[in-house]
């Protein structure tokens, strides 16, 4: 598989944020020469892009440190150039996001990706493209139905399953999440597979409830196969913003996140979230969603983020 299919359709997700940004900081570094009220607006610029009002002030300061050896920006007699500040500014959200995090847990034996969220955000619809990822990559993979009890849910990824050639693996409405996950990874322990992707439910109007249902389809994988699951992926909503970050940190009182999936970026300015969810709550960016047909997801690129945006 070549590198950059990896990739695919990421820069193109980001162009609503680069155009967003691009647009309020070429504003700011129109004069030749910079002082301290230009970088109070870089930091107004960032927070716009929906980058926490914390990480935009830690990112200005540390711009600042990184330009001190350039006297006078207190006085506003600042030498200080447009092209260096963007520099600094690019070396700062790198510095951000450029963490050694581990490789997605996927290889030639039996895998088990649990995807949580709350519902509304896209959640099947990534179970579904992540299907067809790992599928046009070589793995034989599978999809559990666990939101047993929303509306149309199991129907909805047994459309995804038509579109894809996935099986998917469903119970009937309102049967126990549990179960079948349970019929799930027997599946997958006993045919010819090599990936299963469990779908869940997503209410959060009653945490103990659906932190019981979570930990009881955790407990199940793990009697049933040997092993937890080796990734659980939160799927959130680039449009939702800072919102979304509240969504993460919910879920993650409840059980052990892995990753994050973001969807709809390419219809979002809010991309700086991207930057909160590694920088602050110290999570890997795993999967964006591209668009909305099937072959529309890439994995995450902390360099491409970047190149992207500058």
């Amino acid at each position: 598989m070549k590198v950059f299919e990896k990739f695919k359709n990421l820069s193109d997700s980001l162009k609503k944020t680069k155009e967003a940004l691009s647009e309020k900081i070429t504003s700011i570094f129109s004069s030749a020469k910079l002082g301290p009220g230009d970088l109070e607006r870089l930091e107004e610029a960032l927070v716009l892009s929906d980058i926490s009002f914390q990480t935009a002030n830690e990112i200005v300061e540390g711009i600042k440190k990184r330009v001190s050896k350039f006297k006078g920006i207190e006085n506003q007699q600042s030498p200080l150039t447009s092209d260096i500040i963007k520099s600094a500014l690019k070396d700062e959200i790198k510095s951000k996001i450029s963490k050694d995090f581990p490789e997605i847990k996927v290889n030639n034996q039996k895998n088990i990706f649990l995807i949580v969220g709350v519902n509304g955000v896209g959640k099947t619809t990534t179970v579904g493209k992540l299907g067809k990822y790992y599928t046009d990559r070589g793995r034989k993979a599978i999809i559990a139905a666990c939101d047993t009890f929303r509306a149309a849910g199991k129907e909805q990824l047994e459309v995804w399953g038509d579109k894809t050639g996935i099986e998917v693996i469903s119970g009937k409405d309102n049967q126990d999440p549990a179960s079948v996950a349970h019929d799930a990874v027997q599946k997958l322990k006993d045919k010819d597979f090599n990936l299963l992707i469990i779908d869940t439910a997503g209410r959060l109007h009653n945490k103990k409830h659906l932190m019981e249902e979570l930990s009881k389809i955790k407990r199940i994988i793990s009697k049933t196969s040997g092993n937890p699951p080796d990734e659980t992926f939160i799927v959130i909503d680039a449009s939702l913003g800072q919102n979304s970050l509240v969504q993460v940190e919910q879920f993650k009182e409840l059980i052990d996140i892995s990753g994050v999936i973001i969807t709809k970026l390419d219809g979002s300015a809010k991309g700086g979230i991207i930057i909160d969810i590694i920088h602050k709550l110290n999570l890997p960016v795993r999967f964006v969603g591209t668009g909305e047909s099937v072959d529309k997801i890439s994995e995450f690129s902390p360099e491409i983020f970047i190149d992207s945006l500058f």
